[in-house]
């Protein structure tokens, strides 16, 4: 267990000396009872039901594929060409971002009067006049949450025809929105989509254009429909359990020394932010020179994970034989490797007493829990467990 002593920092040990020299505190009780949502307002915005659960495409069937028939000449067509268009200005509607032109394959008009069908369940935002007979813009606003963070997108969806949406209207996956506008004299026909992702406070995602983006979110979680999740608010150094969307218990926690940011490399003293699984369990007592600081119970969380793995390779931290082996043990619940400049062995312990009330900045990455809050959580949470560890 000697290596599980990592997330101790020698500062911290020092700081521990002094605490365990002071009179014990008494440890607050957990909370049994379910506490109303409204109460812990950062958590009740990942249980919200109507998250959208993923994405599809927004002509032909879900996969953007399969036959359309020509509304003038009945005539059948296999698929749809998309065409890269670079960010546009001058327009009713500025598109700041990139977008595609999906065009049927049987060219001319012989797309117009197509269904058209919202990528993923949301709220309308605008509804616009693009400046042509019968045509509009649409704008779609779509939250979801992504390796532990909540997320906003917005699409956009150009060159509408006979849509009955309103600002403020609620859509379904693959509802239909509308239909491919006949173009304005011998303009040709086409459905205009962009996507723009709105995240306050997570790090720049690589520009993607909608297919991409699509196609790398085709099913994400839906916190509230979880049989059993738990989640971590950094700001309210809270652990909160929820069953089916139900608040049971909340644990106070303590942070690492530097609490502010996702972790990224070994060694920079923050707690992960991510989707993670429980991939380890054990009771002490811990062997090593800071075996007592571990508390009498560890249990491991799957850091790194495939998003920490791609975005460190993205950025020349690690390599791609490494990121490969990363995102296979996340896809298989299995234990990351922990010897790469991603660091590892990070998890949730206790202390070598029980700290005091109060925001707690102890551990080199760890989730740090009061000794009978660790026991009850050590019973609670199963080998496997989903653990959403959020800013």
């Amino acid at each position: 267990m000697r290596s599980l002593c990592l997330c101790i920092w020698v500062s911290g040990f020092v700081a521990a000396l002094t605490l365990a020299a002071q009179e014990v505190v008494p440890v607050a009780e957990t909370q049994t009872q379910s506490p109303a949502l409204h109460e812990v307002p950062r958590v009740a915005l990942l249980l919200d039901a109507a998250l959208c659960d993923g994405f599809d495409f927004p002509a032909g069937d879900v996969n953007g594929k399969g036959s359309y028939r020509d509304k003038s000449t009945r005539r059948y067509h296999q698929g749809w060409s998309i065409t890269p268009v670079l960010p546009e200005a001058g327009g009713s509607v500025d598109v700041a971002f990139p977008g595609e032109l999906w065009n049927g394959q049987g060219g001319g008009a012989t797309d117009a009067g197509q269904s058209v069908y919202a990528i993923g369940s949301g709220t309308v935002r605008s509804v616009i006049d693009d400046g042509a007979a019968e045509r509009s813009v649409i704008e779609i606003e779509h939250r979801f949450v992504e390796n532990g963070t909540l997320r906003t997108a917005v699409s956009y969806y150009k060159g509408i025809a006979d849509t009955k949406l309103k600002p403020g209207d609620p859509v379904k996956r693959r509802q239909q929105i509308g239909v491919i506008a006949r173009g304005a004299g011998d303009a040709p026909t086409g459905l205009m989509l962009g996507i723009q992702v709105e995240t306050a406070g997570a790090p720049a995602s690589p520009t993607l254009t909608p297919s991409a983006f699509i196609r790398e979110r085709r099913k994400l979680l839906v916190p509230s429909r979880e049989p059993e999740i738990f989640i971590a608010m950094k700001q309210d150094y809270r652990l909160y359990l929820f069953r089916k969307g139900k608040l049971v218990s909340t644990f106070p926690i303590a942070l690492s020394q530097d609490p502010i940011g996702p972790k990224t490399r070994e060694g920079d003293n923050r707690t992960p932010e991510g989707e993670y699984r429980i991939t380890q369990k054990a009771k002490g007592p811990f062997g090593g020179d800071y075996g007592d600081y571990l508390g009498k119970a560890w249990i491991r969380i799957s850091y790194p994970n495939a998003y920490d793995a791609r975005l460190a390779l993205a950025e020349g931290r690690i390599t791609e034989s490494q990121c490969t082996t990363i995102v296979s043990a996340t896809n298989a619940r299995k234990m990351p490797p922990a010897k790469t400049s991603l660091g590892g062995g990070v998890g949730i312990h206790g202390w070598a007493s029980d700290w005091p009330d109060g925001p707690q900045h102890l551990t080199w990455g760890c989730l740090s829990l009061r000794e009978a809050d660790l026991m009850a959580l050590y019973d609670l949470m199963q080998q496997g467990a989903l653990i959403l560890m959020h800013p």
